[in-house]
């Protein structure tokens, strides 16, 4: 998908169901426990990729997201980034993490994207990623 309208935001999500949106808007239903990308994207050869693992019940037990070569993983009710704990609001040369109401949000300094997700016992139940104001090519 090649996204090029100044101003546009696109949204990818994913739920605890196994559902997914993709930025094109067409839903699909994948339930897995193997990793996947949920998608990637590159601008001005700077890297965002996430990739998910649900388990068995089909809520998410790991998202990674990387921007930058800067990994944050959520696993666990808890945030790495680089493989150190951090609590939030967690404020980083390429990143912020915070508190967003009920949910976390991921917002990037680099790139025109922003995570936002839900946690709760067992496991994290949606995830939303946002992309807007750039031209994003995004496989997904």
């Amino acid at each position: 998908i090649h996204l090029v309208k100044k101003g546009f935001l696109a949204k990818y999500t994913t739920f605890g169901s196994g559902v997914i949106q993709t930025f094109s808007k067409s839903m699909f239903y994948l339930k897995s426990t193997c990793p996947f990308t949920l998608t990637r994207f590159t601008l001005s050869g700077v890297t965002c990729s996430i990739t998910v693992q649900r388990n068995a019940t089909g809520l998410m037990n790991s998202v990674e997201i990387t921007v930058n070569k800067i990994t944050t993983v959520l696993q666990d009710g808890k945030i790495t980034v680089e493989g150190s704990s951090i609590s939030l609001p967690f404020d980083h040369t390429y990143q912020l993490v915070y508190q967003y109401g009920v949910f976390i949000k991921l917002r990037s300094k680099v790139l025109p994207f922003s995570a936002i997700w839900r946690s709760q016992p067992g496991g994290i139940s949606s995830v939303w990623v946002i992309v807007n104001r750039y031209t994003v090519n995004i496989s997904i």
